[in-house]
């Protein structure tokens, strides 16, 4: 393999990291936004006033 193509292919390499590298970063944001937004609709649906203060009754972790 001569020089010239293997810069060629280093430079392509870079790119496509470069490039994943980007849509990772959009994903990642993307999901920060969504879970902010649950974690504020979370807090509207449920006021902290209704929540009695010892919690009993009202919260119920289940698995399948």
């Amino acid at each position: 393999m001569d020089i010239a193509a293997m810069s060629m292919e280093m430079s392509s390499v870079r790119l496509q990291q470069s490039v994943g590298m980007s849509v990772i970063k959009k994903a990642m944001n993307s999901e920060e936004a969504e879970a902010a937004g649950l974690l504020e609709m979370a807090d509207t649906a449920l006021p902290q006033q209704q929540v009695p203060s010892d919690g009993v009754g009202q919260i119920m972790d289940a698995r399948a």
